[in-house]
């Protein structure tokens, strides 16, 4: 899976949901609202050891400063 691909895998993901790609990254195994909800369906669908992410609520670029 590309960048740019797994960019819009995320984009078209509900904003503040979660996402398990494949170990590889390879493709989208499962999505959930709540991290133990997509845990558990990536579990089902076989992958054992999921990338798992958070879609952003708002796609605002943020600059942390210390």
């Amino acid at each position: 899976m590309t960048p740019e691909t797994r960019i819009k895998a995320l984009r078209e993901a509900e904003p503040g949901s979660w996402v398990a790609f494949s170990h590889d990254e390879s493709q989208v195994v499962a999505h959930g609202k709540t991290y133990d909800e997509v845990v558990a369906a990536a579990e089902k669908a076989g992958e054992s050891d999921p990338v798992i992410t958070r879609v952003p609520v708002d796609w605002v670029a943020r600059v942390f400063s210390c």
